[in-house]
C-alpha cells in the first residue's frame, strides 16, 4: 500500500486563516473520457501537483524517509488557527491519516537549503540512495523533489507577504 500526502493551502487575510483553493480539482461531469483525460493531465500538471514523492514526504515531515534525513521540522500537528473548513477536512481525516503538520511560505524561504542533509543514519543502504538521486543539500532535495522549482516559486506570486500563506498537510496509507 503506498502513501499520499493531502496538502491544503490557507492564506491569512485580515488576521484570520482561510482556505486558498490554489489548485482546484476540475469538475468533469459530462465530459468524455478524452476531454476528461485532457483536463486531468493538465491538473495533475500544475505547479503545486505534490504527487507521491517519498523523498518529499521525508523533506517535509519525516515521512517514509527511506533516505534517512532530518526533515525541515518535525511534525508539529495542525497549526492551533487552522481554518474552519480545514479543521473539518482534518476531524474526518484523523482517524486514517498521520503527521499532519504545517509550513508557511516564509519558513519556507528561510530555512537554509544550502546546507548539507542532516543524516539519521549513514548506513550504506541510505547513503547510496541519496547518491542515486545525486542529492547533498537540502537545496539538491527540493530542486529534485519540486518543491524548489515549483511549488515555492508559484507560492511566491501569490501573496505580498510569505507569512500569510501555509502549507497544511498530512498523509495516508
Amino acid at each position: 500500500m503506498g502513501c499520499d500526502i493531502h496538502e491544503y493551502y490557507e492564506m491569512r487575510r485580515n488576521g484570520v486563516w482561510e482556505p486558498a483553493d490554489l489548485n482546484p480539482m476540475p469538475d468533469t461531469s459530462g465530459m468524455s473520457l478524452e476531454e476528461e483525460d485532457r483536463i486531468f493531465e493538465a491538473h495533475w500538471g500544475h505547479p503545486l501537483e505534490l504527487g507521491r514523492d517519498y523523498d518529499l514526504f521525508a523533506l517535509l515531515a519525516g515521512v517514509r524517509n527511506t533516505i534517512e534525513i532530518e526533515p525541515i521540522t518535525a511534525p508539529r500537528g495542525v497549526p492551533g488557527d487552522l481554518s474552519a473548513a480545514l479543521q473539518a477536512a482534518w476531524a474526518e481525516a484523523e482517524v486514517w491519516c498521520h503527521h499532519p503538520s504545517w509550513l508557511t511560505l516564509d519558513e519556507l524561504l528561510r530555512f537554509d537549503w544550502d546546507q548539507p542533509l542532516r543524516d539519521l543514519d549513514l548506513s550504506e543502504v541510505s547513503v547510496k540512495r541519496r547518491l542515486e538521486r545525486d542529492v547533498r543539500t537540502y537545496r539538491d532535495l527540493g530542486q529534485a523533489t519540486g518543491l524548489l522549482s515549483r511549488v515555492v516559486p508559484y507560492l511566491q506570486t501569490q501573496v505580498a507577504d510569505p507569512a500569510d500563506l501555509r502549507l497544511v498537510f498530512w498523509f495516508d496509507n
